[in-house]
């Protein structure tokens, strides 16, 4: 029965300390465009954003559809992503180590292009 409850006490402890450790692994925010913005397919998409890396973060990666389109080292600021066949689009960034390992910390945003 003792086995029992600490078992049950050291499982409640992993899970809280996880979610603590999710809690400050970092966040990014991506301000502009806004999530189910229309964007110009025949323009570039201007990405503003602000990045919180975490512990573990070093960088960004700019992903459009999963392709990555830049590498960035800046934790504020704007980046681009080239013009946009017409239809929907997943726009991502993605802190990434200094190994270029994704951290699991991204902030994405859904688009049209027309």
């Amino acid at each position: 029965m003792n086995n029992k409850i600490i078992r049950t006490v050291v499982l409640t402890a992993l899970l809280g300390g996880s979610s603590l450790v999710l809690a400050a692994g970092g966040k990014v925010t991506i301000s502009s465009p806004a999530d189910g913005a229309t964007v110009d397919s025949k323009a570039p998409v201007k990405v503003s954003y602000e990045a919180d890396p975490g512990p573990d973060g070093d960088h960004l990666h700019l992903y459009a559809d999963g392709k990555k389109v830049d590498v960035i080292h800046q934790l504020k600021g704007t980046a681009e992503v080239p013009p946009l066949a017409p239809g929907k689009h997943k726009i991502c960034l993605a802190v990434n180590t200094t190994g270029h390992v994704p951290t699991g910390v991204e902030g994405c945003v859904n688009v049209t292009s027309k």
